[in-house]
């Protein structure tokens, strides 16, 4: 049997399939989060300060998730917490941060640099 994807095991394709939409769409999100959190984040925050955003954001979208899928218990918010940081952590690491996007969204969003005038006499 040829895979659909090359390289990619059949099983593998079936197994993802088998998580349902609303995994899927949850997985998507937490792929586009660190983009959306670079935004927020500025670059003359310390380390813990960003790490703090980056946590809030992913619980804030993990409970968003719970709730629209009607899924808020205790072990349905850890599950999508635990997904989210995965799937947005090796999206940060291994996609964002490597290609420089993140780091360009946060210098062209820094509010200090923005507030300094652009023309000086």
């Amino acid at each position: 049997m040829t895979p659909i994807v090359p390289g990619v095991d059949p099983a593998a394709l079936e197994a993802l399939a088998k998580l349902g939409t609303p995994v899927l769409w949850l997985m998507a999100v937490a792929f586009f989060a660190p983009p959306v959190i670079a935004v927020i984040q500025q670059t003359r925050w310390s380390a813990r300060k960003q790490s703090i955003v980056a946590f809030l954001f992913y619980v804030v979208v993990a409970g968003v998730w719970v709730w629209l899928n009607g899924l808020f218990s205790v072990v349905g918010w850890v599950a999508a917490v635990l997904l989210v940081f995965i799937v947005a952590g090796t999206a940060y690491r291994e996609a964002w941060k490597k290609l420089g996007v993140t780091g360009a969204i946060q210098a062209a969003t820094d509010a200090k640099k923005n507030d300094e005038p652009t023309h000086r006499a």
